[in-house]
């Protein structure tokens, strides 16, 4: 049936908008791979390891650790109403990638989606920025690992320079492997991420019910009433926000990784329809129990470093069970050690999708025999690297606070170019006759969702706004507004010099090549018609009647 199929994909008409069920056009191989080239990359990621990595994505820094700097400030009803409005924007986020990557899973990402379906300006600076944060997010996942070890006194001997160094290493050499073992790496960190946030959701689940004894009795809406639901009123709300947008991540990596799945169209669809769950059980469940089992006051919560100040770990000291908090905090090390390889991989990736799509220059897509993206690992782990090292100078909480509200704003602004994508994705089917029924994954609510999710982020891009004019503990002044909303400017500066300088247009619906999607598309029919007619033999050989009265006759 494979050879069948290799065989049918060269005859396979590309150059028509519509190809109908049996047309046959002949085309050169050559020129067909060509069509379908993967700029180096080897398909080699399965669907069980993508799964496990979309699934395990979100449960970092932000979820363990992050969670508590939103509940100091906003409090249980603060951290409850932010996150759940986020996870809604977020499930958006993960349907309109989906649809787009499963129609045309091709290398590039949403980076080439926002280029080829609005403006290849926009796809610039959305790339820069989307690479900005990933190196960004390197240094605060290894700030993070350092704070997370205070957990141990005994940790403290060690240099903060000798941590940097061990945990740069152990977060490049994952990445040095062939793409299929470093998948096999995130699917076991993964599964480790998914079994520690069990362990504490039922946990939490038992505690807020009165199963444990420290407690006295049921928790539930106790400490919603004292010390509060909310806390600083508008300005907690914001923070809390602010704090949701790192917490979650977004749904791109889904879209970079599409370019060396296995199977792309089957992969992708399948890993997007489950993130409800994600959504639903890694967040707003556990941001709901975190808030009815501490208190936004509780003095760990307000002066605990690293997980000395997670709520996680917080709830297992006031429930007596350290042996469990020990465990929890091993569990979040080895989570936060993960969210730093799956770093790079993804900083690197889209530095190199920048790179194959010609947006930057060809230099930065080098890759090797196996696939892997030499050059650009190598930038980005140096410079995410040597910003590691600002710990050396400054407390870890204020350096782990820069990049968090970096990368905040950062994520703010690839969100609103990828609804802003889907929406000319839309436009440019319709105007070619394609119908949306037809897509592979078909997004629910569409245009209405993605509006309703583009309102959401212009309010969450207001909060940090005001966060940066008007910042907790400190004085308005430039150096705490830029610190936080410097990757606003730079988005800015970066679509604005990149169509100025190269005279881009906003491309036309009609334009929109979707060449590779009909490949796609044809192989698909391909596969369904071989398996028809597989399924036909089978079952013909199994009801053959001469077979059958031959089988009674010979007994």
């Amino acid at each position: 049936m494979a050879t069948d199929l290799e065989k049918a994909k060269h005859n396979i008409d590309v150059s028509s908008n519509e190809v109908g069920v049996g047309q046959v056009i002949n085309i050169d191989p050559a020129e067909s791979h060509e069509r379908l080239n993967d700029a180096g990359y080897t398909r080699r990621l399965n669907k069980r390891q993508i799964m496990m990595m979309t699934f395990g994505a979100g449960i970092g820094t932000g979820l363990w650790v992050g969670t508590g700097q939103a509940l100091k400030y906003a409090g249980p009803g603060g951290i409850a109403i932010a996150y759940t409005i986020v996870a809604y924007v977020v499930w958006c986020l993960y349907m309109s990638i989906g649809e787009m990557t499963t129609y045309r899973p091709v290398h590039g990402g949403f980076i080439r989606q926002a280029s080829d379906y609005v403006d290849p300006a926009l796809g610039f600076a959305d790339g820069v920025n989307f690479w900005f944060s990933w190196v960004m997010i390197i240094p605060a996942e290894i700030t993070a690992a350092i704070d997370v070890l205070k957990f141990w006194p005994s940790s403290q001997n060690i240099p903060v320079a000798a941590y940097i160094t061990i945990f740069l290493v152990i977060t490049a050499i994952p990445n040095m492997f062939p793409v299929r073992l470093y998948g096999h790496v995130e699917f076991v960190m993964s599964w480790v991420k998914l079994i520690a946030i069990f362990m504490m959701l039922f946990y939490l689940f038992i505690m807020a019910s009165g199963g444990v004894a420290a407690t006295n009795g049921p928790l539930v809406f106790t400490y919603w009433k004292n010390p509060g639901a909310f806390n600083n009123g508008m300005k907690g709300l914001a923070k809390a926000f602010v704090q949701a947008a790192f917490s979650f991540g977004g749904a791109q990596h889904i879209a970079i990784i599409a370019g060396e799945a296995i199977n792309p169209r089957k992969t992708v669809k399948a890993t997007v329809y489950p993130i409800f769950w994600r959504m639903f059980l890694f967040f707003v469940l556990n941001v709901w129990m975190v808030g009815m089992c501490v208190p936004y006051d509780d003095p760990d919560l307000k002066n605990g470093a690293g997980t000395l100040g997670s709520p996680l770990v917080i709830a297992l000291k006031r429930g007596n069970v350290m042996g469990l908090a020990h465990a929890i905090n091993g569990f979040i090390f080895l989570t936060v050690v993960s969210c730093g390889i799956t770093s790079v991989y993804i900083a690197s990736r889209s530095l190199t999708a920048l790179s194959d799509i010609g947006l930057i220059h060809p230099i930065f897509g080098r890759k090797d025999s196996r696939g892997r993206p030499w050059l650009s690992l190598t930038i980005c782990t140096l410079l995410g690297g040597g910003l590691c090292y600002l710990n050396l100078n400054s407390t870890t909480v204020q350096v782990y606070n820069w990049f968090a509200s970096l990368v905040s704003i950062a994520t703010f602004m690839s969100w609103l170019t990828i609804f802003a994508t889907h929406l000319g994705f839309r436009r440019a089917i319709k105007a070619q006759g394609i119908s949306w029924k037809t897509l592979p994954l078909k997004a629910p609510g569409v245009p209405y969702a993605q509006y309703i999710a583009l309102i959401l982020v212009v309010f969450c891009m207001g909060c940090e706004f005001y966060l940066a004019l008007f910042p907790f503990g400190e004085k308005p002044s430039a150096k705490a507004f830029f610190s936080v909303y410097l990757a606003f400017p730079l988005f800015i500066f970066d679509y604005l010099a990149y169509k100025w300088w190269f005279k881009t247009k906003i491309v036309s619906p009609m334009e929109v090549d979707f060449t590779e999607a009909k490949i796609f598309d044809e192989e698909d029919r391909l596969k369904a018609v071989l398996a028809a007619q597989d399924g036909d033999m089978r079952e013909k050989k199994r009801f053959d009647p001469v077979q059958t009265m031959k089988n009674l006759i010979l007994g």
